[in-house]
């Protein structure tokens, strides 16, 4: 066997354009544009719009989605569906201010399409479209303006304060203290010697003035202590006099 040939024949099953099938190109917008058009005509509306859903996925402009949507509107409305079909003139109507209906339809059906056209028209005089192919105006962003502050200077206060001794308040406090249990005897004191006075009996009064000499000594000293400890309190007072401290403090 020739050696050409048997190359020839291994190229052959290796080569993919021999061993796979060729794979069709899908189908592009107008062909499925008239196939929703032939199943309008044919009175199968669930296919015309399954090929409408087709088409509109593969329209490249505004004029062809345009296109779509007016003839789904037909189709809708032949339907029944009359809300479904004004909203879809509408759709179709707002692309392409200038569409017609492609296929003849009855006059109920004409007379909505022109009603949402000049209602369409109506809304792009009070708003303009831009032109699909305007520039788009960049806004130059400005840095914004930073708020007036004023900065407010603080004011210092400046407060003296002197600090309290302690040994000089608990001299005091002692000495109080002392002061009114020394009151409180000789209180007791001269309630015994008014006893004994009052007493018949010499052996009784002899115990009130004993309780009584007893208590008066009692008070006498504790008035001793008491004014010992007011007068330490003082002298302390003055001997451990600190200067007085001066605390700055700052405040807005």
């Amino acid at each position: 066997m020739d050696l050409r040939i048997v190359l020839g024949v291994a190229l052959m099953l290796v080569s993919p354009a021999w061993s796979q099938p060729a794979v069709a190109p899908a189908p592009d917008f107008q062909a499925r544009m008239s196939a929703a058009s032939q199943s309008y005509e044919d009175l199968d509306y669930e296919h015309a719009l399954e090929q409408l859903g087709a088409a509109k996925a593969v329209a490249r402009d505004d004029g062809e989605r345009s296109r779509v949507a007016v003839l789904r509107g037909i189709v809708l409305a032949d339907l029944g569906r009359r809300r479904e079909s004004l909203s879809a003139f509408k759709e179709g109507l707002s692309l392409a201010p200038d569409a017609t209906l492609p296929v003849k339809v009855s006059p109920k059906v004409s007379r909505d399409f022109e009603d949402v056209r000049r209602n369409v028209q109506r809304e792009l005089a009070r708003s303009p479209r831009p032109p699909q192919d305007a520039p788009v105006a960049m806004t130059e962003a400005r840095p914004e303006a930073a708020p007036d502050f004023v900065p407010v200077p603080a004011r210092e206060e400046v407060r003296t304060t002197r600090s309290v001794p302690v040994l000089p308040l608990a001299l005091l406090g002692g000495g109080v203290v002392l002061g009114g249990i020394g009151s409180v005897v000789g209180l007791q004191s001269r309630s015994n010697v008014n006893a004994a006075r009052d007493d018949a009996f010499h052996s009784d009064r002899g115990d009130h003035l004993d309780t009584a000499r007893g208590q008066a000594v009692a008070a006498n000293i504790l008035f001793g202590a008491a004014v010992t400890a007011a007068t330490g309190a003082v002298v302390t007072w003055f001997l451990s006099g600190d200067p007085a401290s001066t605390r700055t403090e700052v405040s807005p």
